[in-house]
């Protein structure tokens, strides 16, 4: 039973991880895992995210069990590794970012046309407070 959950669960994460990743679209993820409602894979992204970052905590305590009390300099190598995956990590992110940004827009714009309809076909004032124009 414990293994057809933590089946479940790393395909889930796979899943997720890709969309974060910018591999596959919200839309395609729920059609491969045959789910029909987008909030799940959200909640699967948010899941995964959290999921990583237990990950690297659990990392920085073993490598701090290992290191013990000796202090190691990263050699210039090691840290060029290091900053490629943060930089490999924020491009993800803001990609991420970027594809959320879009819907939020998008739904502004589709907002401000049934407000602007709603105002001219029932002749009623929804936005009382006058925008200023940026000069």
């Amino acid at each position: 039973m414990s293994t057809c959950m933590n089946e479940k669960k790393s395909l889930m994460l796979h899943v997720a991880r890709q969309v974060l990743m910018g591999k596959l679209t919200i839309e395609e993820a729920m059609e491969q895992s045959q789910v029909k409602d987008r909030r799940t894979i959200v909640s699967w992204a948010k899941r995964a995210i959290k999921e990583d970052q237990i990950e690297k905590d659990r990392s920085k305590v073993v490598n701090f069990e290992i290191i013990g009390t000796e202090k190691l300099r990263p050699t210039a190598e090691d840290e060029v590794i290091r900053l490629e995956a943060e930089l490999a990590n924020f491009k993800n992110r803001n990609l991420e970012l970027l594809r959320y940004q879009n819907v939020l827009t998008n739904k502004i714009n589709d907002l401000e046309i049934l407000i602007n309809y709603a105002e001219k076909t029932y002749k009623i004032n929804i936005m009382r407070i006058k925008r200023k124009k940026n000069n």
